[in-house]
């Protein structure tokens, strides 16, 4: 009877079928590089033939400090706080720099107080199929303004100022 291997050469017609029926049942045993090892269990010995895969060393890096410890294998991603840049779109090729400063971990402030509705819409559109693409969030954040963030970014107390004191940031109930 043929191998499983021989059945799959013949298969894919890379062996004659005539040849794979002429080779002995009894063939020689295959060498192998690795080395062989006695295993005894229950009374009987058996020679097993192969190779011990060491796992990787464990790495004793200094752990952060944090007051809240999780005993989990799950543990939280920190947020990063960054500066944003704001974008004035006039034509739909600023989708382009929008997508690229997303994609640099960059948060965008899209100013669209005087572009045009039909604009407004095909850039709302993209930068919604965009933060959804690269799992980002975006949102309404004053009049005619819409802030899009990367993902695990998020803006500091310092920038929503700054954001607010440029008339792009409704500050509303939050405290600043």
């Amino acid at each position: 009877m043929a191998s499983l291997w021989q059945k799959a050469l013949m298969y894919l017609g890379l062996v004659d079928e005539d040849r794979v029926d002429q080779e002995p049942e009894q063939s020689a045993p295959a060498r192998t590089r690795s080395s062989v090892k006695t295993v005894e269990t229950q009374g009987t010995r058996e020679r097993v033939a192969g190779r011990r895969v060491e796992p990787p060393p464990v790495s004793r890096r200094p752990q952060p400090q944090s007051s809240s410890r999780s005993t989990g294998a799950v543990r939280a991603v920190p947020t990063m706080e960054a500066q944003s840049d704001i974008i004035e779109p006039a034509h739909f090729d600023d989708a382009k720099v929008i997508a690229d400063r997303l994609r640099d971990r960059v948060p965008v402030v899209l100013n669209m107080r005087d572009t045009d509705p039909e604009m407004v819409r095909r850039l709302v559109d993209f930068c919604t199929g965009l933060t959804y693409a690269l799992d980002g969030s975006m949102r309404k954040i004053d009049e005619g303004v819409i802030l899009v963030l990367p993902p695990r970014v998020s803006l500091g107390r310092e920038e929503k100022r700054r954001l607010a004191e440029l008339s792009l940031y409704a500050l509303g109930d939050e405290q600043t």
